[in-house]
């Protein structure tokens, strides 16, 4: 199956094999991504047999790759460590075998832990988050490990199970295997590939603040027929977040955007190269007329991927179900995400935004924090990246986007901030993978792909580590 056609006039003898190998044996990957899916390892669920399940099947799976596996935990979910080869350089990667909830059940097409296969797509939870990028990394190191020891290097993998619910324990392992996960370069756990069949790397993920206020009123709920005397914590929840933004969605407080790292102009230059019609794809995808502020061109790509963002995930008051309850409630509450950027510290935005409460006459407000973590990113010169970027031209047949950093957030900071490892990207999703949606899917094309580039990664890495170690 060659998925890659016009390309292989660039490619060495090693790099054809490699190609050859994954072309011919890519549907058993296939059936390895099936044996994922069947599984529901939805983190957020209360039932931990499916957890532990899952975190089995892919240490088993490893095993037979010939990794030296073991499975730990860190009082929550298994996360699964394995390593391959005894080559003097490192390769790290990283990957999750959790899943988001399926709901709701009734806009998905097929079961969505049934890997179905349909117009040249998988569908399933998780075909492209994140199990679909395991599977074919599995691939790709299957067919680079008779050569591992030619290319001097060592693999090493983690996979954790609590991705989706903000890895509340990832950070005790990290600090527990500290040693024995620094290595030379890595691979975060996804990318995507744009419209125009290019790869999209992340350098970079924002780090997050995820903050529930509760305002509070009478000690129950009471008849509305009370309103006029028994005070509504709504109208202060409504008051608060109109000091946050404005109708437009610009943000009012000024510290969000305080201790911003700059990342040079080189992270510009990157936006620069991006297809910035893809915006008015995501309006029309989305069914809105202009982005939030008005934003459009460089300046929403800007917004995006180098600034902060403030956002209410959620609200509730009340009565919400159906019908009528006419009530005063007792009780309001919001979700809020503040999504940072590199240089910004999680605790002191906790500290600046429990001080605007106070200022602001809510100081009475309960404050919980369900998550707090800094933003990792990458520089676009390491070794890892450039590598990336050869073998994406290679496979693709056009230079990735490189992107600083990615609008979401995950936990990408204890591997490039504190183990020190830099970080690329490669992924089996494309634009339209309906990611945490229902009808999740991938392109069987990209899945392919993905195995080679990654394989084309490590070939490539190897071989600029080698030459900068004969330059010094």
């Amino acid at each position: 199956m060659d998925l890659c056609p016009g390309v292989y006039v660039v490619m060495d003898d090693l790099e054809r094999k490699i190609i050859r190998y994954i072309d011919v044996n890519y549907k058993k990957f296939i059936d390895v991504l099936r044996a994922l899916i069947g599984i529901k390892t939805v983190s957020a669920w209360t039932d931990s047999s499916e957890m532990k399940r899952g975190a089995e099947v892919i240490a088993s799976l490893l095993r037979e790759a010939g990794f030296r596996v073991e499975i730990r935990s860190y009082d929550g979910h298994p996360i699964v460590v394995g390593e391959l080869g005894k080559g003097s350089r490192s390769i790290l990667i990283y990957n999750h075998y959790d899943v988001q909830p399926p709901d709701p059940l009734e806009l998905w097409n097929t079961n969505p832990f049934e890997l179905v296969e349909r117009d040249g797509k998988l569908f399933g939870r998780g075909v492209a988050d994140n199990k679909g990028n395991i599977a074919a990394r599995l691939g790709a190191i299957e067919a680079l490990a008779p050569y591992l020891e030619d290319l001097d290097l060592k693999i090493k993998y983690i996979i954790e199970g609590e991705e989706e619910i903000g890895s509340p324990t990832l950070s005790k392992a990290v600090e527990d295997l500290r040693e024995w996960l620094k290595a030379d370069g890595g691979f975060w756990e996804t990318g995507y590939v744009s419209r125009k069949d290019r790869l999209k790397i992340p350098l970079g993920f924002k780090g997050m603040v995820y903050i529930e206020v509760i305002f509070r009123g009478a000690s129950r709920d009471v008849h509305s027929g009370y309103a006029p005397l028994v005070p509504n914590p709504v109208w202060k929840l409504a008051k608060f977040l109109t000091l946050l933004k404005d109708v437009n969605g610009k943000i009012l407080v000024p510290w969000v955007y305080e201790d911003m790292e700059d990342l040079g102009v080189e992270a510009e230059e990157l936006l620069k190269e991006m297809d910035i019609g893809e915006l008015d794809e995501l309006k029309k995808k989305l069914g809105i007329k202009e982005f939030a502020e008005g934003l459009s061109g460089f300046e929403a790509l800007r917004k995006l991927h180098l600034l902060p963002s403030l956002n209410v995930s959620g609200l509730y008051a009340g009565y919400t179900g159906k019908g009528s309850k006419t009530i005063v409630p007792s009780i309001a509450g919001v979700k809020i995400d503040i999504r940072l950027v590199p240089g910004q510290k999680p605790d002191k935005i906790i500290e600046k935004f429990k001080e605007f409460l106070k200022e602001n006459g809510f100081g009475n407000a309960e404050v919980i924090i369900h998550g707090a973590y800094p933003s990792g990113y990458t520089k676009p010169d390491e070794s890892i990246v450039r590598a990336s970027v050869a073998a994406g031209e290679k496979v693709y047949g056009a230079k990735p986007y490189l992107i600083p950093l990615s609008p979401g957030s995950g936990p990408l900071y204890l591997f490039t901030n504190y183990v020190g490892v830099p970080m690329t990207g490669a992924g089996v999703g494309y634009y339209d993978s309906r990611v945490h949606a229902p009808n999740e899917n991938i392109r069987i094309k990209d899945f392919v792909k993905s195995m080679k580039h990654v394989a084309l990664t490590i070939i490539e890495f190897t071989r600029i580590s080698i030459n900068e170690t004969v330059k010094r």
